[in-house]
């Protein structure tokens, strides 16, 4: 299944924010689906059979392009955490 990758929203003020965003969320999706569906050896090492896996994983769509719909659609929601600096957190012993 080939999907058009070009985004259709409108344009980001920051280009490197949404990909970092898009990134982020990509990163959850994914991971989300690897604690539902976790990947098991396909080989039994013993008898060296072939296990076939119930689950078609081909059929999903790509977490990028989940990522990239909800982005559009403004469904990602996400705020900036300020850090402070290193220098206020660490107590200089003399």
């Amino acid at each position: 299944m080939k999907k058009d990758f070009r985004f259709k929203g409108k344009r980001p003020d920051d280009i490197f924010e949404a990909i970092t965003v898009m990134a982020l969320r990509a990163r959850q999706i994914n991971q989300r689906r690897n604690e539902e569906y976790p990947i098991q050896t396909m080989v039994d090492i013993e008898s060296k059979e072939f296990v076939e896996s119930d689950v078609d994983f081909d059929s999903f769509e790509k977490p990028t392009s989940l990522a990239m719909e909800e982005y559009e659609k403004g469904e990602i929601k996400f705020e900036y955490v300020e850090e402070k600096p290193v220098e206020d957190e660490l107590e200089i012993e003399e």
